[in-house]
């Protein structure tokens, strides 16, 4: 395993809430694995066995209702990790992964979990933060698909790539923009009108570059009342 990775799952939302000697236990029992973009990583109802960093890249996080539309729950970036209560308690997972680009993962298998003194109890508390934070993000979403029109989402996303900068912002997009449609909840269709309207809002999309004449204004935008 490569130091950088080291690193970065030992800052990871889980792991970083852990003690020295636990977090060590846990990381040389660890394995890391490559996927290339598109690749399954696992499938709904399958049983939860591992915990998950992802170290590299994105992993989309999806389910599949019966009619067979996909619903995106979550894109993760580096350093976040996921399905971890349903992993702690040997739970079949209730969402589908897929790599969203070229990425790489740390798995952390529990099964020599007894080997690391204290490590059961520490990762449940790190675990109940962890999908406490997942939780307050998928109520601020439904907050924002409830009370935010379509373009106030997009801008919204991408004011998050501006790391709290005002004045022009610029940045490639993440990953390819039908993968924004599902994450903001829109269609294709959708997401191009509103891209025309930040046009008039100051906002640029060429091909996967994005620029943001004046971050300060947008952020106005998405704020101003939707039904005015």
């Amino acid at each position: 395993m490569l130091h950088q990775h080291l690193e970065l799952a030992g800052r990871s939302r889980l792991l970083g809430a852990l003690s020295p000697s636990v977090r060590a236990c846990l990381l040389s029992k660890a394995r890391v694995r490559n996927f290339p973009r598109g690749a399954t990583i696992f499938i709904q109802v399958e049983q939860a066995r591992t915990l998950k960093i992802v170290l590299e890249g994105r992993i989309k996080l999806y389910r599949v209702a019966p009619s067979g539309c996909e619903a995106i729950v979550e894109v993760c970036s580096p350093g976040r990790s996921f399905e971890e209560i349903a992993t702690l308690r040997g739970e079949a997972h209730r969402v589908s992964a897929q790599a969203a680009t070229d990425a790489s993962l740390l798995f952390v298998d529990l099964a020599g979990i007894d080997a690391c003194p204290g490590a059961h109890q520490e990762l449940t508390q790190a675990a109940l933060a962890a999908a406490a934070e997942s939780l307050d993000m998928l109520l601020d979403e439904v907050e924002q698909l409830k009370v935010q029109n379509g373009a106030q989402r997009l801008s919204g996303f991408l004011l998050s790539f501006c790391d709290g900068r005002e004045g022009r912002c610029e940045f490639d997009l993440p990953y390819e923009k039908h993968l924004i449609a599902g994450r903001l909840g829109m269609k294709p269709e959708s997401l191009s009108r509103a891209i025309g309207r930040l046009r008039r809002q100051g906002v640029a999309i060429r091909s996967d570059r994005v620029t943001i004449e004046d971050a300060g204004s947008l952020r106005r935008f998405l704020s101003d009342d939707p039904a005015m």
